[in-house]
């Protein structure tokens, strides 16, 4: 079986798919992965059919860097614009790419993948790696970082979010679809998220709605747990000392990254811990570092994170479910999106600090809020309790859901 995988997004919204892209080919199948070209080089290390779709979303984060940092209102404006852009491409190059594919699988903010595999009468799963994704009562749509809310106002939130979403985005869904021969949809939310998403999330550390307007499949978060070698020098550098601190905010760029930096150093100088601090795509960490601070790259989380005494992120899906599976303490500075979820999710179940939004971020109160975690002994306890159920709970074959449904039952006639 032929399968692509694509998605739009930032590094956690196409690791997972590569993971699961390397499992389907274990398994005997033709894999392809469909996302931006910043992944190409990534694709081709895993030995992965790459086909690049769009343009370059790491240049469109740097370009609204200040947004990414600020939130709210300018935040809302460069989704929109970049959901425009990404949706007139998606639509142009999406349909040739995949040809001959027998099952698609979308995820992140790809939109033409449902229509696509519809245009060729395929059957299509969407994963969802948070569940605030999926319509609920019990939590507020992921454009409403609420922490606190009622089922009430949640499906209040919902009906605004449908709203919203059919009068920014739908006309121009329907524009494309119209241009493929394809009949216009009703319900934009529905219709991207597909008949029965499947939500890859360890169901210890994300809360799985009981009432969802949706039915859905579970499977655990797809990042893989699997240890790859750390570099000689950082190997070096872990065996000598204490355990440091790791500073990481991932995909997330920053427009002034010098000053960011310095707020880090700042917080390790106040906390006297040692620390790495991972540069990301803001490019954290340049310029000379004092004794005990090291800069690294892209390592292998998984390797890493049992040997620090803490993970200061952004709280992307990913480096939350690590983080957690490792067994370490967490303090989360959310930017946006889902990462407010797992920053309230990771208080919540007491394995971090409450979450410290990224436009309040203050050296004082990133040294103050890390010097407390560290100092918690319950907070490491129930960490580390939680990082040995995750791992128990590791091991079943995320491919089989997906593979499961790819039958003549699930397709749909062709239209092209």
């Amino acid at each position: 079986m032929r399968i692509a995988l694509t998605s739009e997004g930032t590094r956690g919204d196409i690791d997972p798919l590569f993971a699961l892209a390397e499992r389907f080919r274990e398994r005997g199948h033709e894999a392809l992965v469909c996302a931006s070209p910043d992944f190409a080089e990534a694709a081709a290390a895993r030995q992965l059919e790459f086909h690049a779709v769009g343009r370059s979303v790491r240049e469109f984060m740097h370009e609204h860097a200040g947004a990414v940092a600020r939130g709210g209102v300018a935040l809302l404006r460069s989704i929109r614009k970049y959901l425009a852009t990404a949706l007139a491409d998606q639509f142009a190059q999406l349909p040739e790419a995949v040809r001959g594919a027998d099952l698609i699988i979308g995820a992140g903010v790809q939109a033409a993948a449902a229509s696509t595999a519809e245009l060729y009468g395929l059957p299509y799963r969407y994963v969802v790696y948070c569940p605030n994704l999926l319509p609920s009562p019990e939590h507020p749509p992921v454009f409403f970082p609420r922490p606190r809310s009622t089922p009430w106002f949640n499906r209040r939130l919902w009906s605004l979010s449908r709203i919203a979403f059919n009068l920014g985005l739908r006309p121009a869904l329907n524009r494309h679809r119209s241009a493929l021969g394809l009949p216009p949809v009703s319900d934009l939310l529905d219709h991207l998220l597909s008949a029965r998403p499947v939500v890859a999330v360890d169901p210890l550390l994300g809360a799985l709605p009981a009432h969802c307007a949706l039915p859905f499949d579970s499977i655990p978060c797809l990042h893989p747990f699997d240890s790859a070698p750390l570099p000689a020098k950082l190997e070096a550098f872990l065996d000598s000392g204490a355990r440091p601190v790791y500073f990481g905010f991932g995909s997330m760029t920053d427009p002034d990254p010098a000053t960011t930096t310095r707020i880090l150093l700042d917080v390790i100088s106040r906390t006297g811990c040692r620390a790495l601090i991972s540069g990301g795509w803001a490019a954290l960490g340049a310029g000379a570092l004092p004794e005990g601070v090291m800069r690294v790259g892209v390592v292998s989380h998984p390797a890493l994170f049992p040997r620090v005494a803490a993970v200061v992120h952004h709280g992307g899906a990913g480096t939350t479910t690590t983080a957690a599976r490792a067994g370490v303490p967490q303090v989360l500075v959310p930017h946006l999106l889902d990462q407010h979820y797992w920053a309230q999710r990771v208080q919540q179940l007491g394995i971090g600090a409450p979450p410290i939004r990224r436009g309040r971020l203050t050296p004082a109160l990133l040294a103050d809020t890390l010097g407390a975690t560290l100092e918690n002994e319950l907070v490491a306890e129930r960490a580390e309790r939680l990082g040995a159920r995750l791992r128990a709970s590791l091991g079943s074959d995320p491919t089989a859901v997906f593979l499961a449904r790819a039958n003549a039952s699930d397709r749909t006639p062709p239209t092209a």
